[in-house]
């Protein structure tokens, strides 16, 4: 089974090019041995402390704790893991909540995954906390200046690093500075900035932080949540409960395979980030810039320096991106993040840029990763420039 996975073309997926790694990447086959390794010869139960495999799965998992960790300079004590992001997002945010009283304010920024937006609104319904929603400028920042934070008051502030959508890098240590002033909680959903940039959290003043192994090349099925140690102690209820596992935040037999496999991306992304992070940034500088010579009547949303190198989100001016995508039909891309891809609504990350319902609607993302090859970046500018011309020009024929 592993030679016929390791067989497999390297670079290419069964629709293509995939240029969709904002939504998930492909597993990293250099972690396949370590989890194949704690799925078939050391299977143990890591709350097993009787016997030398459920011993041995306690040390992989702590092992895989320490690599998460040093991604993002936390301490591995400050580390839980999970099943997803999303799941570190409720756990951190109505964890939070659950344990605070006399709070009447939170934040949030109107660019926020849904992950983050729906808990928030969660929130808003079921406690007595009013949920302020930040505006954004044009390239999708939100003005540090405008979260205004009072004083017992103010639960949490919750803003993320790096957008999903765009790519734009967000000032968060100034956004933690003005939560921390009046004693409030911040929290940072660092899902798509996770080994892509590097992250301090202590640095940055993040006192939780979400992210996944699946947006680093590791398994489905697994994320973490860091909770800041020391003073203040930040307190959080737990959502799921029916054993002491995770220092008892988090019940659940671990998923040892998928942790290992997390731990493994992490290693490897903080080893390799500078050198993806360039070679990536190069081939989307190629693509924008092709597209941009032959094609008029485009443009790209976002902060342009200030992002993601991965991340480019193109609008198609009197272009449907998703009758662009079909046209394109063997490249992977996509209009809006894979969690709300099944709402017909336009992107609320590039509504709240400004942007008109049909502007949205002409925006595809494209985000490449550690596979993609310069030539499936000229396969996709040629393909691109075919279809854009394609379509408007059957667009003037039938008006």
């Amino acid at each position: 089974m592993l030679e016929t996975i390791r067989s497999s073309k390297r670079h290419t997926c069964s629709t293509g090019v995939y240029l969709d790694h904002g939504a998930t990447t492909r597993l990293d086959e250099r972690l396949l041995e370590k989890i194949l390794h704690h799925f078939i010869k050391s299977w143990g139960n890591p709350s097993s402390r009787d016997h030398a495999l459920g011993w041995d799965a306690a040390e992989a998992v702590e092992e895989a704790r320490g690599h998460v960790a040093e991604l993002i300079n936390a301490s591995p004590n400050e580390i839980i893991f999970t099943s997803s992001a999303t799941e570190s997002i409720n756990c951190a945010l109505r964890g939070l909540v659950a344990t605070l009283s006399a709070k009447q304010q939170a934040l949030t920024g109107a660019t926020e995954h849904e992950a983050v937006l729906e808990t928030c609104r969660l929130i808003g319904t079921t406690t007595a906390l009013r949920i302020d929603i930040l505006p954004v400028d044009r390239l999708g920042r939100v003005n540090p200046d405008a979260v205004e934070c009072k004083t017992g008051e103010t639960a949490f502030v919750s803003l993320m690093l790096a957008n999903n959508e765009i790519g734009t890098i967000h000032p968060v240590r100034r956004f933690a500075e003005a939560a921390h002033a009046a004693e409030a909680v911040f929290f940072s959903d660092v899902t798509q900035a996770a080994g892509k940039i590097p992250i301090d959290v202590h640095e940055l003043g993040l006192d939780l932080a979400a992210f996944s192994a699946h947006k680093l090349y590791g398994p489905k099925g697994v994320g973490a949540l860091f909770i800041r140690s020391g003073e203040p102690e930040i307190k959080l209820e737990s959502l799921i409960v029916g054993g002491g596992h995770e220092g008892g935040l988090r019940a659940g037999t671990l998923n040892v395979p998928g942790i290992v496999g997390f731990g493994e991306a992490c290693r490897i992304a903080k080893l390799e980030m500078a050198e993806d992070s360039a070679r990536i940034g190069k081939l989307r500088d190629k693509l924008e810039n092709a597209l941009l010579a032959e094609l008029s009547d485009i443009w790209i949303n976002g902060h342009r320096e200030n992002r993601l190198s991965n991340t480019s989100n193109i609008g198609f001016r009197g272009v449907d991106a998703r009758t662009l995508i079909r046209d394109m039909h063997d490249i992977a891309v996509s209009t809006k993040s894979a969690c709300s891809s099944g709402d017909p609504s336009p992107s609320h990350v590039l509504k709240a840029l400004g942007l008109t319902d049909d502007e949205a609607y002409s925006c595809i993302r494209f985000s490449l990763g550690r596979f993609t090859t310069p030539e499936e970046i000229d396969y996709t500018i040629n393909k691109v420039i075919a279809s854009v011309h394609k379509l408007r020009r059957s667009m003037s024929v039938a008006t």
